[in-house]
C-alpha cells in the first residue's frame, strides 16, 4: 500500500479534489485497515457518514468518495472525497462524460432541463454500469483498501472493479429497492440485470430492512441480506421547544404536524396540502420544512386554496440542527404512497429521525412503516390513498388529547431502542468479520 506522501502524488495525478482533512486519512493505516466508500451522493447520505462514524470509532480508516458537491463552497465532512479534475474518457462513453461536464457546469443539477436531459441520457445514451465505472476510475486508482462499500446499486460496479484492483472485500450497502423505483420498465429491466449479475460477488450485502433484506434473498437465492436501520443517533431527554410557534408566530394552542425533508415529486405532498383545506381540527398546522423541486408549486397551492393561515413552508436547516427542530412539533406525518414495490417497502429517513425526537407518527399503512408505529405504539397508520383520506385520518389523529400524550409517551421509549447505538454496532461487527 502506497505510503503517505505516495498517496497524494497518486491522487494528485488522478485529478482528484480532496476535502481539507483527506491527507490525514492517508497519513496512517490504524490496527483495522481501510475502507473506501463509493456513493454516487452529493448531499452525502445520514446513514453514510453514520456508518463511516462507527467504523472509525472501532479503528478503521474511512474515505467516502463521492460526486462533485452543487456548492463548491460548501464545507464537507472531513473523509469525503469528491470527483474532479481530469476523468478518464472512454472509448465508449467519452462523449457522454465529457458533456456531462460541460453541462454540469451550465445548468444546475436540480432544475426541470437538467433533469430532462438526464432522464433523456439514461435511457438512450448511456450505459449505467461503464458510466460509474469511467466516472469513478480515477478514485479506484487511488484508494485501495481492504473493504469497499457500495452505497447502493449504482455503486455496486465501481466497488466490485476496486476490488479487482486492489484485491480487497466489497460490501453492498442497499439503500433500497433500487431497481424497483418509479423506473421505465426498461430502466428496471437494465438495474435487475445489473443487480442480479453482480450482487452474488460481494462479500456481504446489506440493506435498510427485513422486507427488503427477504426480497433481495429470494430474488438473487442470497443466504443472507443483513439489516442494519437508518436509524438516528440516540438523543437525551431534553425540555420541548416552541420553535416553530416562535417562528411562524402560532398561538400555543396550535398543534404542529411536520413533514420534513425533500419537498418533491412521488412523495404525496400535494395532496396532503389540499387535504388541509378539510381538516376540521381547528387547532393543526402543517409545516413542511425543507426544499425541492416542489417548493414552488406547493407555496403556489398554498395561496390558492387560501391556506397560508395552517399551512407554512419553511427552508431546509442543516442535519445537525434538524432533529431540534422535530423535536419541537406535535407529531410527524409521512404521507407516502405504494407507487411501486420500493415505496411499498419503505422506511424512510424522517421515520428514524420522528422516532429520535420522540414525536408520535402519522403515516401510511405501509409494512415496515408499520412495524415501527403500530409496534412500537407510536402513533397511526391509516389509508392516505386520497385526499378526503387525508384529512379524515388527521382528524382522527389529533381527536383525542390523552391517546396522542400516550403515543408521546411510547415514543420517547421507543428512541432508546431504535437508535444508531444499536445499529452502529451491526455495522462494526459485520466488518470484524471481514477483516
Amino acid at each position: 500500500m502506497p505510503g503517505p506522501h505516495a498517496m497524494d502524488e497518486v491522487q494528485a495525478r488522478a485529478g482528484i479534489l480532496d476535502s481539507p482533512g483527506a491527507p490525514l486519512l492517508a497519513a496512517a493505516r490504524p490496527r483495522a485497515g481501510r475502507v473506501v466508500m463509493f456513493t454516487a451522493d452529493r448531499q452525502i447520505d445520514r446513514r453514510t457518514l453514520l456508518e463511516a462514524d462507527s467504523l472509525e470509532a472501532a479503528g478503521w480508516q474511512v474515505t467516502i468518495i463521492a460526486l462533485p458537491h452543487d456548492d463548491p463552497a460548501a464545507a464537507d465532512d472531513r473523509r469525503v472525497v469528491r470527483l474532479g479534475g481530469a476523468l478518464p474518457v472512454a472509448r465508449r462513453e467519452g462523449g457522454v462524460l465529457r458533456l456531462y461536464r460541460l453541462v454540469r457546469r451550465l445548468l444546475p443539477m436540480g432544475s426541470r432541463p437538467m433533469r430532462a436531459l438526464k432522464a433523456f441520457a439514461w435511457r438512450y445514451l448511456i450505459s449505467q454500469e461503464e458510466f460509474y465505472e469511467h466516472l469513478y476510475a480515477p478514485a479506484i486508482a487511488a484508494y485501495p483498501a481492504e473493504v469497499f462499500v457500495a452505497q447502493d446499486l449504482p455503486m455496486l460496479p465501481v466497488a466490485l472493479r476496486a476490488a479487482r484492483v486492489h484485491g480487497g472485500k466489497v460490501v453492498y450497502d442497499s439503500h433500497e429497492l433500487f431497481a424497483e423505483q418509479e423506473f421505465s420498465a426498461r430502466e428496471k429491466k437494465v438495474w435487475r440485470a445489473i443487480e442480479g449479475r453482480l450482487v452474488g460477488q460481494c462479500d456481504a450485502v446489506v440493506t435498510v430492512n427485513p422486507s427488503i433484506a427477504r426480497e433481495l434473498e429470494q430474488r438473487y437465492a442470497l443466504p443472507r441480506v443483513h439489516v442494519i436501520h437508518n436509524a438516528e443517533r440516540a438523543r437525551p431527554d431534553a425540555p420541548r421547544t416552541r420553535r416553530f410557534h416562535e417562528a411562524l408566530g402560532l398561538s400555543d394552542q396550535a398543534l404542529v404536524l411536520l413533514m420534513q425533508g425533500g419537498l418533491s415529486a412521488g412523495r404525496h405532498l400535494e395532496e396532503l396540502v389540499a387535504a388541509m383545506a378539510q381538516v376540521r381540527h381547528p387547532r393543526v398546522h402543517l409545516v413542511l420544512l425543507g426544499d425541492g423541486t416542489l417548493g414552488e408549486r406547493l407555496r403556489q397551492q398554498v395561496v390558492a386554496r387560501g391556506l397560508s393561515a395552517r399551512v407554512h413552508l419553511m427552508p431546509a436547516v442543516p442535519q445537525r440542527e434538524l432533529l431540534v427542530w422535530t423535536e419541537a412539533a406535535d407529531a410527524g406525518v409521512i404521507p407516502y404512497q405504494a407507487t411501486c414495490l420500493n415505496n411499498y417497502y419503505c422506511t424512510p429517513n424522517k421515520l428514524f429521525e420522528f422516532i429520535a425526537a420522540g414525536i408520535p407518527v402519522l403515516a401510511s399503512d405501509l409494512p415496515e412503516i408499520r412495524r415501527f408505529v403500530a409496534g412500537h405504539g407510536i402513533g397511526q397508520v391509516s389509508d392516505l390513498g386520497d385526499v378526503g383520506a387525508i384529512a379524515r385520518a388527521i382528524d382522527r389523529f389529533f381527536a383525542d388529547a390523552a391517546r396522542l400524550d400516550g403515543w408521546r409517551e411510547s415514543a420517547a421509549r421507543a428512541r432508546t431502542e431504535v437508535n444508531w447505538d444499536v445499529e452502529g454496532r451491526k455495522v462494526v461487527e459485520l466488518f470484524e468479520v471481514l477483516r
